[in-house]
């Protein structure tokens, strides 16, 4: 099968690797589309903390958002078959330990992480073997395309949840992402009164666009003004004004990781104004809760996506995430598309 495959910093190919074979508690699926994002960007270029603090090692196989056909059911799987569409999380559990049992799986003290962190694959190859408890089984509805944006989505949602937002809350969104994006409608599906805070023109735009009640930029936001605040890009300007624009006693979610240290974070506000802060990793219990509101039409991750480009144009979709002149935030890659339940002996040849 064809794989993404990173090499080291900038370099990649598209290799030729065994597709894997279907282990027991296991589905092997045909993938259909890959997104990628911003932790794909910082593993491309060299940039990732996870590669600086040893947590991931070149060369390997990339991407952790995606959707995809079953093609074969392992032994023990219920509730899946041949056919079946489905999208799923990256975060692998060992569902043992004190932290697991408790129903914390999000901390789980032996997981790995899909293309991220551990040695597992990503999911940017033609067949991936994937937990069953990590699968989402997909309605017929949902195209492939949109399905493969659920997974970052889900840690919007996840913030949103921590944040217990509800009608009436006033909430500002930083960042216009894909990330913040998911965010605005999300938190506009409760009945919060959403403002969407950015710097790019077009990511306001789509801001208004799925439903925000206000689109401003970070010198127009208001002191103070905020119930509710959820950081979604991981940048140092934005990390430092969220405190700021929380009105005292109000909820704080970073959902954006940085790089790198952030000086100017102005820590003295999270104890002056006596504020909740939450740091928010991943959405793996979300996922249900976020495919109702896709179904429903309350969340459109279709209205997310500026390209789709096929494997071999790997470096191109790299370069276009990296280069910021999007309408739209997420790239994808085109594996199997709409003959995503092809048959394995048609892509391993």
């Amino acid at each position: 099968m064809r794989a993404l495959l990173l090499t080291g910093p900038r370099q990649w190919q598209v290799a030729e690797l065994p597709v894997p074979v279907t282990e027991p508690g296991h589905c092997l699926v045909r993938v259909a589309y890959v997104g990628l994002c911003g932790t794909d960007l910082a593993f491309y270029d060299g940039s990732s903390g996870y590669l600086r603090d040893g947590l991931k090692r070149y060369p390997f196989v990339v991407g952790h958002e995606w959707s995809g056909t079953v093609v074969e059911v392992g032994t023990g799987v219920q509730g899946f078959a041949v056919g079946d569409p489905v999208a799923g999380h990256n975060v692998v559990t060992c569902d043992a330990c004190d932290r697991c049992r408790s129903g914390r799986r999000l901390h789980c003290r032996n997981r790995t992480e899909i293309g991220v962190l551990g040695t597992c694959p990503g999911v940017a190859s033609e067949y991936i073997c994937m937990p069953a408890k990590t699968l989402l089984p997909l309605p017929a509805s949902l195209d492939l395309r949109s399905a493969a944006v659920l997974e970052p989505a889900t840690a919007s949602a996840h913030a949103v949840a921590r944040l217990g937002v509800r009608e009436g809350d006033a909430v500002a969104v930083l960042g216009t992402g894909t990330l913040g994006l998911a965010a605005v409608q999300i938190a506009r599906s409760t009945g919060a009164r959403v403002t969407a805070v950015g710097v790019e023109a077009a990511g306001l735009a789509l801001a208004r666009e799925l439903g925000a009640e206000a689109v401003l930029r970070p010198e127009e936001a208001e002191d103070d003004a905020y119930g509710a605040v959820i950081e979604a890009t991981g940048a140092e300007p934005a990390i430092a004004l969220a405190p700021r624009l929380v009105a005292p006693g109000g909820r704080l979610a970073f959902l954006g990781v940085p790089h790198g240290p952030v000086p100017a974070f102005p820590s003295a506000q999270l104890v002056m104004k006596n504020l909740e802060v939450h740091g928010v990793l991943s959405g793996i219990e979300q996922w249900d809760a976020l495919l109702r509101l896709v179904v429903h039409g309350h969340v459109d991750l279709g209205a997310l996506i500026d390209g789709v480009l096929p494997l071999a144009s790997a470096g191109d979709a790299l370069t276009a995430l990296a280069g910021g002149r999007r309408s739209r935030p997420k790239v994808l890659l085109e594996i199997g598309g709409r003959s995503g339940s092809a048959d394995l002996t048609e892509g391993a040849a």
